[in-house]
């Protein structure tokens, strides 16, 4: 699977768990990542926060805390 590939899958796959939780640590959502490593979970995690989608909140000693945002009235859209 090429990069664009695989960032849109794990794009999918990221908003389909916060569209079905209230939210995840950055910790939770990389063991649900399996196959993709910290930094492609990261960035497709950076992306959507800068562009609004989810909201990054910081929980201490490097934890964060990860929810829908602006999508989070449509979450349908994602699964």
């Amino acid at each position: 699977m090429g990069d664009v590939a695989r960032q849109s899958d794990l794009t999918h796959r990221i908003l389909g768990m916060l569209a079905d939780q209230p939210g995840l640590l950055l910790d939770q959502l990389l063991d649900h990542c399996p196959d993709a490593t910290w930094n492609q979970v990261f960035a497709v995690v950076d992306r959507l926060s800068r562009g609004g989608e989810i909201r990054l909140t910081a929980k201490g000693m490097g934890r964060y805390h990860v929810d829908l945002h602006a999508a989070q009235h449509r979450p349908e859209i994602y699964k």
